[in-house]
């Protein structure tokens, strides 16, 4: 089954692994491969499918964390894009865990449609 890999580089500027890319694969070793063979020997690929990652990110302590930007003029009057901060990614729930969690949403509202009802019929 295809998964999506992020394409990480460290930055040996900053110190950073950047989230060069974000593809899809079948299978680690090959999304590895192709990060190196794109990026370097330094690149790497870790899988992704489960994170809400959106570029530009990092990769930090097994973490995805999506960084913030916004506009700003430089002291020529240039306009940049500047970073405030980063954010970590959010967790993106498998279809078994949305399954279940509106299967026991589901049994809430029937247990409060028959609470209503039995109130409306005057029952107990």
């Amino acid at each position: 089954m295809k998964r999506d890999f992020a394409l990480i580089l460290p930055n040996k500027g900053t110190g950073e692994h950047d989230v060069m890319t974000i593809t899809i694969f079948d299978n680690p070793t090959e999304a590895n491969m192709v990060a190196r063979s794109i990026y370097g020997d330094t690149a790497y690929a870790v899988e992704s499918s489960m994170w809400n990652v959106q570029l530009p990110a990092i990769y930090k302590e097994g973490a995805f964390l999506n960084i913030k930007k916004k506009d700003a003029r430089n002291d020529k009057g240039v306009l940049q894009s500047v970073r405030v901060g980063e954010e970590k990614a959010e967790r993106i729930p498998t279809q078994a865990e949305q399954i279940a969690e509106l299967k026991k949403q589901n049994e809430e509202l029937k247990q409060a449609v028959d609470n209503l009802v039995l109130d409306t019929l005057g029952g107990e």
